[in-house]
């Protein structure tokens, strides 16, 4: 029996050996964390729209692509995408007196170089999207309207156009 109780107790040990779990060891690694701040986008106001000269019962256009087109330029990040967005006044005003303005789909372009011919066309009644240039990060956006006095006493009507700009993160 002595025997017989030596192994048992043996056998016992070694179960409570094996059944007792190993101290777990944690583990860990580290990664590094990274991120480039771009350039600030900048924005200038470059030229007034100029619609000139308005007769009554007539209609006084300017193209984007006219040299009276009202213009900004835009500095960034090269090949940034940014949206465009236009705050457009609905009259221009001389007094208490109103000058309907009007903003076609067509009315508003940007180029990356500081040119009105080549524009590509957009609707300044919504918002766009483009990228600035890929090696210099400028931008250049031009706007034109019309305005078809009728009734309105002469003077000079004036408004304001306002675009706002902002990185899209693409």
């Amino acid at each position: 029996m002595k025997a017989t109780h030596k192994y048992l107790t043996a056998a016992a040990a070694l179960a409570a050996v094996t059944l007792v779990p190993a101290t777990a060891r944690a583990q860990s690694a580290q990664i590094g964390a990274r991120a480039t701040v771009q350039q600030a986008l900048t924005i200038s106001a470059v030229d007034s729209l100029i619609l000139g000269n308005a007769f009554p019962n007539t209609t006084r256009a300017v193209l984007p692509s006219d040299a009276a087109s009202g213009s900004w330029s835009l500095a960034g990040a090269a090949n940034a995408e940014v949206t465009l967005t236009f705050s457009l006044p609905g009259n221009l005003t001389f007094g208490a007196n109103n000058l309907p303005v009007t903003f076609g789909a067509s009315s508003a372009g940007y180029n990356t170089s500081n040119s009105r011919a080549g524009l590509t066309l957009v609707n300044p009644l919504a918002a766009a999207t483009t990228r600035l240039d890929a090696g210099t990060g400028n931008l250049y956006v031009f706007i034109g309207a019309s305005v078809s006095p009728t009734t309105q006493p002469a003077g000079s009507y004036t408004g304001a156009i306002t675009l706002a700009t902002a990185y899209t993160g693409n």
